[in-house]
């Protein structure tokens, strides 16, 4: 058995490490109800609350937002999981929605503990002895520029997916062969779980080589291309290669499929996944675009080796200072932040007047302006638009409303329109008849005064106008 080893146990090591990646989501399910609002009062706040989809949820906003850019801002996920936990629990008041969703943040990032890696020992068979493994869920992280952002990591991916340990290109093609067989099956809205699943994998693909673009941006010296880069860009050319003829297929199989559904249920889950063949496809010609561009961004990046610089005994700041930084106690932060801050920004040195300046900027010769051309062109006379309603027309409509109102009668305006209908007005004159009476309502100078007109709460709708239907009551009309 190729599992077993010497010691006559199963190597399950693999399976334990991706398990685990599981549990800082189940602890926070588990001691939610210990969690409070802000004064920490209210120890009901998560009862009805499943954090397991909020987390979920979380992970996805990152992840399709690093389509786009290169993640989420913490504005962005906390908007996003207050806006889910109100529509899961809609007794709670907005702040709490918001104390819910910086929660499960928290959760994810390992607040509790400094923001560290997340750390859980497991037996290993092989050695018979106790490990330990580490991870993240997900990073935050400067963008290129400077712009915090919150993006999965590849054990963020691992969650997400349900644990499918397999690299992005060997997932996206197992994906389509199973998105290829449930088409032709008939089960389509199983299809289109699996084709928001392979766009996932598609995405995170796309992020394995922005990831090295952006560390070689960062760190020109830590990146080297032969064996970072190469073999990525490569496996990702045939990757491209490959899924351009599949998609093609797939979405020509999904149109006859949707041209011969009659259920409208049907049809709706076939059109939902031909807009996530269609997304996927856009995903990989940004794929395309970022292996075009990884050449010269890279070459970019490494010309800051060449930079003379003078041999100096300090450490890196970001690699090495930074991080001890961050992990000292918060005492000694409070105590000395004055000076850790002062000393991160860089020395601001004074401006010399400079005399060679002065006499470049006055002997500079400037070009002369250009004078106007004198023809000015061909003068058009202006010709003002006629009235849409001719004064005619305002008159023979305000007669037939006064007639109209001096019946007597509670009249609403849907009421008016069919009497202007039944009358004969055409659909002109009965546009206007809508707009004075809109007017009526709207100033205080109206030309019907003996008239009162007030708001019913309902709303009209017909093919010439739609609105409130105001109702009109003449003065001496019966209440």
């Amino acid at each position: 058995m190729s599992s077993s080893i010497g010691s006559g146990l199963l190597d399950l090591s693999r399976q334990q490490r991706n398990l685990l990646l599981l549990r800082p989501v189940f602890q926070l399910e588990r001691y939610k109800m210990m969690v409070g609002d802000e004064q920490g009062a209210e120890r009901t706040l998560f009862q009805g609350v499943d954090t397991h989809y909020l987390a979920l949820s979380a992970l996805d906003l990152m992840m399709e937002a690093t389509t786009i850019s290169s993640g989420s801002t913490s504005t962005e996920v906390l908007t996003h999981l207050t806006e889910i936990t109100m529509r899961m629990k809609p007794s709670l008041l907005a702040p709490q929605s918001r104390r819910v969703a910086e929660v499960v943040l928290d959760a994810m990032d390992n607040k509790a503990n400094n923001h560290r890696e997340f750390s859980f020992e497991y037996f290993d068979a092989p050695s018979c002895s106790a490990k330990s493994a580490r991870f993240r869920l997900v990073r935050f992280e400067p963008d290129a520029e400077d712009v915090y952002r919150y993006r999965p990591t590849a054990e963020g991916y691992l969650v997400y997916l349900g644990m499918l340990d397999l690299s992005p290109e060997d997932s996206q093609e197992l994906m389509e062969k199973m998105l290829d067989l449930l088409v032709q099956r008939g089960r389509f809205e199983a299809a289109l779980e699996i084709a928001r699943r392979a766009r996932k994998l598609s995405i995170e693909y796309r992020q394995l080589i922005r990831d090295r673009l952006y560390q070689a941006y960062r760190a020109p010296g830590s990146v080297n291309w032969s064996r970072d880069m190469s073999g990525r860009l490569d496996a990702a050319r045939v990757h491209v290669r490959q899924r351009q003829a599949e998609d093609a297929r797939m979405e020509e199989a999904v149109g006859e499929a949707l041209i011969e559904a009659d259920e409208v249920r049907t049809r709706e889950s076939l059109i939902h996944l031909q807009d996530t063949l269609r997304s996927a496809s856009l995903l990989r010609l940004q794929l395309v675009t970022d292996i075009a561009e990884s050449n010269e961004r890279f070459i970019e990046a490494q010309r800051a080796v060449f930079r003379a610089r003078k041999p100096t005994g300090l450490p890196d700041l970001e690699p090495q200072l930074l991080p001890q930084l961050v992990n000292l106690p918060i005492q000694t932060l409070a105590a000395e932040g004055d000076t850790f801050i002062s000393a991160l920004y860089p020395p601001t040195w004074p401006k010399v007047y400079d005399l060679n300046s002065v006499f470049a900027a006055l002997l500079e010769q400037r070009a002369e302006d250009a004078l106007p051309e004198e023809d000015d062109g061909e003068l058009t006379e202006f010709e003002p638009l006629p009235d849409q309603f001719p004064k005619e027309m305002v008159k023979r409509a305000n007669e037939w409303l006064g007639a109209l109102f001096a019946t007597g009668e509670r009249l609403r305006i849907d009421q008016i329109l069919e009497a202007a209908e039944d009358g004969g007005l055409d659909r002109t004159l009965r546009r206007l008849v809508v707009l004075i009476l809109f007017r009526s309502f709207a100033e205080s100078d109206s030309e019907f005064r003996d008239v009162r007109v007030q708001l019913t709460g309902i709303e009209f709708k017909l093919n010439i106008a739609r609105g409130d239907n105001l109702e009109f009551v003449h003065q001496g009309a019966k209440e």
